[in-house]
């Protein structure tokens, strides 16, 4: 059985360096095979204030944290790092 992959958009919020605004997330949302459990790949982020300054944020949307970065105008997602 594959997984099912499907792209949405749905609201989201960007909290971080004084601001509290909203924005759209976009992403492809992956079902793991035989599960009601997905995830979210290669999300991306529209419609929040150009005039963002730079440093870290927390972007929430379908009740999830993420980590993310205002950097050179754009959004960079946090890389989770495994332990060797």
């Amino acid at each position: 059985m594959s997984s099912r992959r499907e792209m949405v958009r749905m609201p989201g919020r960007l909290q971080g360096m004084g601001h509290d605004v909203a924005c759209t997330v976009f992403a492809e949302k992956v079902s793991l095979p035989g599960t009601d459990v997905y995830e979210y790949d290669r999300s991306f982020i529209s419609g929040a204030p150009r005039d963002l300054p730079v440093g870290r944020y927390t972007l929430t949307f379908d009740r999830r944290l993420h980590s993310v970065q205002r950097h050179n105008g754009a959004w960079v997602f946090a890389v989770a790092v495994q332990p060797a």
